[in-house]
């Protein structure tokens, strides 16, 4: 039964559709349209997919039958048959489109100076960005240098103030040797009444040694405004020290001096010789006098004769003599009277008497640098060379 129910295949149709033997013979070709080749028969229209249910617009594929071959695709335009009337419409269609054009190669136009544009930007954005880059390196090498560079001068600075702490200590030890000096000097002058022989020769070689070499090449970054102020202010005291100690020096070392010194010493204090008189006479107009110096001084312990003998005032020549004036009323012939040393060395000293005075304050002079001066009134007290060293050198110590 299931037998009976099988569809009858029709053989002699499907050969006549596949061109086999019994199949019907084409139409004769017409001219001017290409005909297709009789073993390639048109390729069958393909059944349009119909969507899968369930699953809106998926395609069903409908697999060929197996053992039939599928025809190969041909470029060649299909043939029509005459009789068809899209025969006639086809053929400007063909006609128009036929085999699609060769490719034809085509020219690309490039602006040269767009491209040379272009790579003078793109150089210069890469001259920037390497310049912007070695600035940046430069940059963080010049702030490590620097803070190496600072670290360094931080160093010398204070190897330079500790060093420098050591010179002015070395001076101050030159100024309290000094003034040792000057004191023992000053006692043998004035209290003992004796020259101080050798004092000249030692003082000149005590030099305090601080000039400005002394900060040539030195670095101060580390040492406080006040201290170095401090310092330039003893460099320039230490300076006229030394000038006024070179002038005790020779003062000390003159032989001329030495000599007045050591008669002047020999007497007793206050009782200096008479070496000057007044000269009166009935020459003198107006009743004036004249200054001679005497032959011979007198000394505090002479004992007086009646008549002096001194030195011609006028310029003549040979000395003259003239008795002591012992009346009010001078004598025709004239007369002198002695002159008391200490009241004409006041009013004119002599060279020798100036030098002795010069001595002596130059020397209190230099003793006072060194241990500093009272204030005056209504002022600040000016402080020592050797208290002044010692604060400097302490601040100098200090820097690190």
């Amino acid at each position: 039964m299931a037998e009976d129910k099988k569809p009858k295949i029709d053989l002699k149709s499907r050969l006549q559709k596949m061109g086999g033997p019994g199949a019907a013979t084409p139409p004769p070709p017409v001219a001017g349209i290409p005909q297709s080749s009789p073993s390639r028969p048109p390729p069958p229209v393909a059944a349009r997919p119909t969507p899968q249910p369930g699953i809106p617009g998926a395609p069903i594929s409908i697999p060929a039958p197996s053992g039939i071959p599928k025809p190969p695709m041909s470029s060649r335009p299909v043939a029509l048959d005459a009789n068809n009337p899209l025969a006639a419409m086809g053929q400007p269609l063909r006609q128009q489109t036929g085999a699609p054009p060769a490719y034809q190669p085509q020219r690309i136009e490039v602006d040269e100076i767009a491209i040379h544009s272009a790579r003078s930007s793109a150089r210069k954005q890469g001259f920037i960005g390497g310049l912007f880059l070695a600035i940046v390196v430069g940059g963080i090498a010049y702030v490590a240098g620097g803070a190496q560079q600072q670290g360094a001068d931080r160093k010398k600075s204070t190897a330079d103030a500790h060093e420098l702490a050591g010179d002015v200590l070395k001076a101050k030890g030159v100024l309290d040797d000094i003034q040792g000096k000057l004191t023992d000097g000053g006692n043998s002058l004035m209290g003992a009444r004796k020259y101080p022989e050798g004092l000249g020769k030692t003082l000149s070689g005590m030099v305090v040694d601080f000039s400005g070499d002394k900060l040539f090449g030195r670095r101060f970054s580390g040492v406080p405004a006040d201290t170095l102020k401090a310092l330039m202010d003893f460099m320039a005291r230490v300076e006229a020290f030394n000038n006024k100690r070179e002038l005790v020096v020779s003062l000390l070392t003159s032989t001329k001096l030495q000599k007045s010194i050591t008669e002047d010493l020999a007497r007793p204090a206050g009782q200096s010789p008479v070496t000057l008189v007044a000269v009166v006479d009935k020459d003198t107009p107006g009743g004036a006098c004249r200054i001679a110096s005497l032959v011979k001084p007198i000394a505090p312990n002479d004992t007086l004769g009646k008549t002096l003998q001194f030195i011609n005032p006028l310029g003549g020549s040979g000395n003259v003599e003239l008795p002591i004036l012992q009346d009010p009323k001078i004598p025709a012939s004239g007369a002198v009277i002695p002159i008391i040393p200490t009241s004409f060395d006041k009013v004119c000293p002599s060279p020798v008497k100036g030098a002795e005075t010069q001595l002596l304050s130059t020397m209190n002079s230099l003793i006072d640098d060194i241990k500093g001066q009272p204030p005056p009134e209504g002022g600040d007290p000016t402080p020592g060379l050797s208290a002044q060293a010692a604060t400097i050198a302490d601040s100098l110590n200090k820097v690190n």
